[in-house]
């Protein structure tokens, strides 16, 4: 099984249409030397150039930088103006029974980038997003209405809930940090995005 870093690793040198089994051992132990605990987006841009200088990709790295800081300044731009009280409390699950609350840095990156304000708090919750890691938890998700914490949360009752659908989101940050960005700022705020993700990597629940 891969590594958290070496999956980063395999997704940047994709980025950069680069395989690794034909780079020499020497660059990719550099590459490897690079720190791969990224939260921010400054983190994941700076990265991105780091492994693009070592391969020397000059002129890809001026395409996908772009694309990295154009995502996160048009996001940041619409919300530019947006309030505290415009913006949701967010918590995060990776399991629902028992309840696993999320609580990764990156993630928690993401979610004040797209609009929202992390908790982990149930009862502070305005929506409730649940990284589907098995196919089941689509059938366990009506049973949160079982649990008195949940049933009368903001979150279900104004059938705020979500179901993240893509493989392996936001455990590997950087990966697809595009994707991951967009898909959370199309949940928590609809109605200053849309990028079409609704239904192939997220979905909401109707509860009630």
């Amino acid at each position: 099984m891969q590594s958290n870093q070496e999956i980063l690793v395999e997704a940047i040198l994709n980025q950069y249409e680069v395989d690794q089994a034909h780079l020499p051992q020497e660059i990719l132990d550099k590459i490897y030397a690079i720190p791969a605990d990224l939260v921010t987006s400054d983190d994941i841009i700076n990265y991105t150039k780091c492994v693009g200088q070592l391969i020397n990709k000059d002129d890809k790295i001026a395409e996908l930088l772009e694309v990295l800081e154009d995502d996160v300044h048009i996001i940041t731009h619409k919300l530019k103006f947006i309030t505290a009280n415009d913006r949701p409390k967010v918590i995060i699950l990776d399991d629902i029974n028992p309840t696993i609350i999320n609580t990764s840095k990156y993630l928690q990156s993401c979610i004040t980038i797209a609009g929202g304000i992390p908790t982990n708090s149930i009862a502070d919750a305005d929506k409730v997003i649940i990284i589907n890691a098995e196919e089941m938890t689509v059938a366990q998700v009506p049973s949160l209405l079982s649990d008195p914490n949940w049933a009368d949360s903001n979150a279900v009752n104004l059938n705020q809930v979500f179901l993240i659908n893509t493989k392996g989101f936001g455990k590997v940050a950087g990966q697809n940090y595009c994707v991951e960005l967009e898909t959370l700022a199309e949940i928590l705020q609809p109605k200053y995005f849309f990028y079409g993700l609704e239904g192939n990597t997220w979905l909401q629940f109707q509860l009630k």
